[in-house]
């Protein structure tokens, strides 16, 4: 039987995080080119998350339990940045047919918590080969490249979609870009952090990351937008 690492990173959780992904991806991508509109959003969004809990419950995993409660306090707080991109600054708009929290689709907050999730444990994997700065700069770099894909395939299956009131990417607003890059390049250090601390840390390092994510948006919006 595999031994599983005291912080939670085996070969196993590797491949599920990874195969999750790529899921999300796919998933995604039947969306788009299917224009299936935003029920898919809410399947994929609450079974990740759901399946998430159950893995790192089930394996006992604890750095899979801090991944999950940082996105988690995350994705609640970036309900306020959703309400600054969509009512204070009218770019972001997501369809009016579904239930919302605020001025979000009500899965939102636990589809940041997935994307978090991932990105973090990409974050971890870069570390462990990386500095700190090193694995930042690589994680931002990968989480800037990756949105322009997701938030294209997002459009096209009428999940949201963004005013053209900034300068795009294929349907990614540059902004957007440059913001899920600040946030990526925080994630090594939130998480190396989330590692060594306690869980009652971690719930800090949640709220540290959901203003980050309001700071980040606010922040390219005047550089990009």
């Amino acid at each position: 039987m595999e031994r599983t690492l005291i912080n939670g990173m085996d070969r196993r959780t590797t491949r599920v995080i990874l195969a999750s992904s790529a899921v999300l991806v796919l998933w995604s991508l039947m969306s788009s080119v299917l224009k299936l509109g935003p029920i898919t959003a809410s399947i994929i969004t609450y079974s990740l998350y759901i399946f998430y809990w159950l893995y790192a419950v089930r394996f006992k995993n604890p750095l899979i339990i801090r991944l999950l409660v940082i996105g988690t306090i995350a994705g609640l707080l970036e309900l306020a940045t959703d309400h600054y991109l969509v009512d204070t600054i009218g770019s972001l708009v997501y369809p009016g047919n579904e239930l919302m929290i605020w001025s979000s689709p009500a899965y939102m907050p636990f589809a940041w918590s997935n994307v978090l999730l991932q990105l973090g444990f990409i974050g971890v994997l870069l570390t462990r080969k990386f500095d700190i700065p090193k694995a930042s700069i690589m994680l931002g770099i990968a989480g800037g490249m990756y949105i322009p894909l997701y938030e294209h395939l997002a459009n096209n299956a009428g999940w949201w979609w963004y005013h053209p009131n900034a300068p795009f990417v294929f349907n990614a607003p540059v902004y957007v870009i440059l913001c899920e890059a600040l946030i990526s390049l925080s994630l090594p250090w939130l998480i190396q952090h989330a590692e060594n601390h306690t869980l009652k840390k971690t719930l800090l390092l949640g709220c540290i990351c959901g203003v980050w994510i309001y700071v980040s948006a606010y922040l390219a919006f005047n550089i990009a937008g």
